[in-house]
């Protein structure tokens, strides 16, 4: 066990010179007059082993510790003191026998601590000594007034020896310091808990904002399947309907070339029964006295026939061309999906293109100018047309521009300069009640022939809007628009060909007319008739005959050529409508180019077995189900995964410090536990102490009891009873009583927990002889088992003692001198 060797004082106190004072095992008493500092060598004791303050050592700053010096002595510069222990056993973690632990201090106040000569801290001196049960603030070092201010404690205070006998400061810091660390988390649990539930109404929201948005885009999905499924079916069925007009084509063009045939071969008939009327007539001419003049007269008639069977072929072929310049001059204009929707509702009249026929001579200046009108929709009223518009609208199908009959009204016209061809309205035809439709979009452009005339009428007549017949524009404004213009697909190289066919055979038709009064005159001035030729009735009869077979002939011709024309102008109107086909194909291939990598998914689905009005309904009813829906964030559906993400990663971390804390609660409760566990064994350990020393004291009773049982914040009350006497608390006790019942309270902790030594300064004052000699002879038992440095100046306790160390004081300085005393 680690003992005192010896102590070492140089400058300290009263000893101004170095002073080596062994201390022998066993009971060691200082002792000496009032004054002579024997009290110093316990506080050297208290100084080396770091006492923190210098109250205890009777001083109110650190350098007043060193010696101050007298008229004979001078002052000391610095106190050390030096303390030598047996480390034998290795108690202190040091591996050397002996231990020193000094302490310096300067008159500035500095402290200097050494452990076996080598410089350390006094926090370090301390943490080693007291691995060994050696502290400054232990309940080994009894100082004067420690006994009294035990009995002037109250209850609680008592307790708090008890606390700190058992180490519950140390687990109240620990539990203090898991508190704080309890009301942090505890906070944070809070904070956590209101962001996590902010967070959940953030993300409770984005999710109803995400269900809107799935099912919005699960609807327009649908609707672009529905809307690439009515564009592969419409396709299907123009190329379906393209390759039946094409067939219809080739069948035409077949039988158009049988009739043709047909006519070719009957045309033989004509010419063969032709020729053998000539031949009848030239017999009858023959047997007549005027020969010549009949032969003349049925060439004549022949010739007349013959003229006019041409004409009316040929005006049955004007007919044919007529009409089909009339189809070839309506206006190009193709029109967009959202007109298409609309031709077929209440009100329409048809586009402007529709409504108007521009002659060919006026068809690129009419197309020119109308520019962008040509595609307007001529309708009834205002009220028609807002209709048309909320329809287009509902279904999304585009824009259209309409022009209502009841509203438009167009400008006054002007006069018309010299030099120009006319008012582009006036030149063009349409029903009269389409007069403000059309005067409202041309009514104000005139038409010049070409750009240098509307250049010099632009200079000379001021400033109009004029178009020229080759499509060159001129605003208003003065702006000028021209170049070559490509014209559209309506057929306009068909119309001039058509247009050249015409007039040649209007031509022949007026060659022939003029040839035929020639003839029929020539005729008139022969004057023979069949009367003239009796000779010849038979030949007569039968070339009538001939006639009328020959006429019949040319009805079947006639009526074949009638089949055929027929024939070519449905090839015509087939045309036409293959025409409509293929543009229209062309606009559905490039609406299909969006959705072609669709096809598979359009085959497999329900929807493709389904008619298209079906769909369109289909798709008008999706239509008013998305805007029904209003604003949609369909932004909510990756921020919804997002915030989903973030929420969960949120709420992991809430849980774990919820864990953390639920940890620290738990950490508490161990604490409180094992606090209390150590508190009971404590209490009851040092009970058991304190009533053997009570009784070996004075052979009576004594009890330590808390105030409330088993409640550990409760005080300590200490029971005691002299031989002869009840049970009393201590408060209730005499003076001598409390002091005896004091010391064996700490002597009870000496005995629960052992330090190697023992320091009692003048700790026995308050004690009687008879009192005195009880604590003497109880120190001279407990001095077996430790180290006991008494300082007291009572007989009884100096006669009990191993050795006696005396001190005096000599021209203020202290000399101290040891004496062994024999054993009793």
């Amino acid at each position: 066990m680690v003992k005192i060797d010896k102590m070492v004082m140089e400058g300290f106190k009263s000893f101004k010179r170095k002073v080596s004072v062994p201390i022998n095992s066993g009971f060691s008493v200082v002792t000496g007059p009032n004054g002579s500092g024997k009290t110093n060598i316990a506080d050297a004791i208290y100084f080396v082993l770091g006492s923190g303050s210098s109250r205890p050592l009777r001083a109110k700053r650190a350098h007043e510790l060193i010696f101050q010096g007298n008229r004979v002595k001078k002052q000391s510069d610095y106190a050390k003191v030096v303390m030598h222990l047996e480390n034998a056993d290795r108690a202190i973690p040091v591996d050397t026998d002996t231990v020193t632990v000094s302490r310096r201090v300067n008159r500035a106040g500095v402290s200097t601590y050494r452990l076996s000569g080598k410089i350390s801290t006094r926090q370090e001196v301390t943490d080693i000594l007291a691995q060994a049960g050696i502290t400054s603030d232990g309940h080994n070092l009894i100082q004067q007034g420690d006994v009294n201010r035990i009995v002037d404690m109250n209850p609680t205070e008592r307790r708090g020896i008890i606390d700190e006998i058992a180490g519950i400061t140390e687990y109240d810091e620990k539990k203090e310091k898991a508190m704080k660390e309890l009301a942090k988390v505890d906070e944070k649990v809070r904070e956590a808990e209101i962001v996590l539930e902010q967070k959940d109404e953030i993300l409770t929201k984005i999710k109803s904002e995400r269900d809107v948005a799935l099912e919005y885009r699960s609807l327009q999905d649908t609707l672009r399947l529905v809307n690439a499924t009515v564009i592969l079916k419409n396709l299907r069925t123009l190329e379906k309907r393209l390759q039946e007009s094409e067939k219809g084509t080739t069948a035409n063009e077949s039988e158009f070339e049988n009739l043709s045939k047909e006519i070719e071969k009957l045309e033989r008939q004509i010419s063969a029964k032709e020729s053998e009327m000539e031949a009848i007539t030239k017999e009858i001419l023959k047997a007549s006295s005027r020969m010549e003049e009949a032969g003349r007269v049925s060439e004549l008639e022949s010739r007349v026939s013959m003229k006019k069977e041409r004409i009316k072929m040929n005006q049955r072929e004007i007919e044919r061309i007529s009409e089909m310049i009339d189809r070839l001059s309506t206006l190009d204009r193709r029109e967009s999906p959202a007109v298409k929707a609309v031709l077929d509702k209440d009100g329409v009249k048809g586009t402007f293109s529709q409504l108007v026929m521009a002659p060919p001579k006026y068809k690129v200046a009419v197309e020119v100018a109308a520019g962008g009108h040509l595609g307007d929709v001529i309708i009834e009223s205002h009220v028609n047309a807002a209709e048309c518009i909320k329809y287009l609208k509902g279904n999304r199908i585009g824009r259209a521009r309409f022009l209502p009959m009841d509203k438009i009204s167009p400008r006054p016209k002007q006069d018309l300069p010299r030099g120009a061809i006319g008012w582009l309205a006036d030149l063009v035809h349409h029903d009269p009640k389409y007069t403000n439709i059309v005067n409202f979009i041309m009514g104000s452009t005139m038409c010049v022939n070409d750009i240098d005339k509307a250049r010099e009428m632009m200079e000379n007549n001021g400033r109009y809007r004029m178009v020229t017949l080759d499509g060159d524009i001129v605003e208003r404004s003065g702006a000028m628009t021209g170049g070559f213009y490509k014209k559209g697909s309506g057929g306009g190289a068909n119309i001039t060909q058509y247009l050249d066919n015409r007039t040649e055979l209007e031509k022949e038709n007026e060659t022939l007319r003029l040839d035929m009064e020639r003839l029929e005159d020539e005729l008139k001035s022969i004057g023979v008739g069949k009367e003239n030729f009796e000779s010849v009735k038979q030949l007569e009869e039968k070339r009538a005959k001939i006639s009328k077979e020959t006429d019949e002939i040319r009805e079947s011709r006639d009526a074949i050529y009638e089949n055929r024309a027929s024939l070519q102008q449905e090839s015509g109107k087939i045309n036409i409508r293959r025409a409509k086909y293929e543009a229209n194909l062309d606009m559905a291939r490039t609406d299909w180019e969006t959705y072609k990598d669709m096809e598979d998914q359009i085959k497999k689905s329900k929807l493709y077995g389904q008619p298209v009005r079906t769909l369109d309904d289909k798709k008008l009813q999706m239509v008013q189900q998305m805007d029904a829906m209003g604003p949609v964030n369909l932004k909510a559906i990756e921020e919804f995964d997002s915030f989903k993400e973030e929420f969960d990663d949120f709420r992991d971390k809430v849980d774990k410090i919820v864990k953390e804390k639920k940890s620290i609660e738990s950490t508490i409760d161990d604490i409180e536990k094992k606090k209390r566990e150590i508190f009971t064994v404590t209490l009851e350990t040092l009970a058991r102490h304190f009533k053997k020393i009570y009784a070996e004291l004075t052979n009576g009773e004594a009890d330590l009891k808390l105030e409330v049982v088993r409640d550990m914040e409760m005080g300590l009350l200490i029971y005691a009873s002299p031989p002869g006497k009840r049970l009393l608390n201590i408060d209730s006790m005499s003076t001598g009583e409390k002091t005896l019942t004091a010391f064996a309270f700490l002597f009870a902790i000496q005995n629960h927990k052992p330090a190697p030594f023992y320091v009692l300064d003048e700790a026995d004052a308050a004690l009687d002889k008879s009192n005195t000699k009880r604590v003497a002879e109880l120190v001279r038992r407990h001095s077996k088992l430790a180290q006991f440095l008494i300082v007291s100046h009572n007989d009884h306790m100096i006669k009990e003692a191993d050795q006696v160390y005396g001190v005096s004081m000599e021209d203020g300085e202290s000399k101290i001198i040891g004496v062994k005393l024999p054993e009793n």
